[in-house]
């Protein structure tokens, strides 16, 4: 069983960079390796080279039965929708995020175009972005997404909410999950709640994960065999 992944991480915002989300991306690349998971890792790309890579990774999940996308950056929601910030990505105004960001949608196209039995999305993508004037406070943090058949999307926070860039080399939610994805014999949705609960242990419960799923077997990332 071919098992594929695609993770990006973005520092290098102008104005606003982050100082974890590079390391989020190798440390859990080389994480997912371990566990079996063919990886392509990317650091501070620009959305041409983010677009052509996310495309070149059809064929990938072509020969596989388990997909992975990782992200982790600023994430805008622009009227409703999700795009996830490049380091090219401009954020003048809506119209010019919208035109140079990633939009998930495109992500989520993707998997579910593809014959792949379990798709996984997982977004740290929800981190507060000061420099975005435009947009008013109740369009912080993600919107919330529809999920194909067959398809979990994870993400750092409660939709509308901000996840925490965190205090060490790591993101709070990404730490979380670098702590039980390897868990032996946990399934994929009993992973995420102990991710739940650690991340808001560590934010004294200000931040919420939040998953939404509609996966048709069971997964296990680890299953002890």
């Amino acid at each position: 069983m071919k098992k594929s992944a695609i993770l990006f991480g973005i520092n290098d915002y102008h104005g606003s960079p982050l100082k974890n989300a590079a390391n989020d991306a190798e440390a859990l690349s080389k994480k997912l390796a371990e566990l079996g998971f063919e990886t392509k890792c990317f650091f501070d790309v620009d959305s041409e080279t983010m677009n052509r890579e996310l495309v070149a990774f059809k064929s990938d999940l072509a020969q596989s039965s388990v997909g992975l996308f990782f992200f982790a950056g600023h994430g805008i929601q622009c009227k409703g929708e999700n795009y996830l910030a490049t380091k090219s990505t401009s954020f003048f105004d809506e119209s010019s995020c919208k035109y140079t960001a990633i939009a998930l949608n495109m992500v989520i196209d993707i998997f579910e175009e593809s014959k792949v039995n379990t798709k996984i999305i997982i977004l740290d993508a929800c981190r507060d972005n000061p420099f975005v004037t435009w947009r008013s406070a109740a369009n912080d943090g993600l919107a919330p997404v529809y999920a194909p058949k067959g398809t979990i999307i994870a993400f750092s926070t409660s939709p509308g909410q901000k996840a925490s860039d965190g205090l060490n080399d790591h993101g709070v939610y990404t730490n979380a999950l670098l702590t039980h994805i390897a868990t032996k014999n946990l399934s994929i949705e009993d992973m995420f709640k102990r991710v739940r609960n650690t991340v808001s242990s560590h934010t004294g419960h200000k931040q919420i994960t939040w998953e939404h799923t509609s996966l048709m077997g069971t997964f296990y990332f680890n299953s002890g065999v």
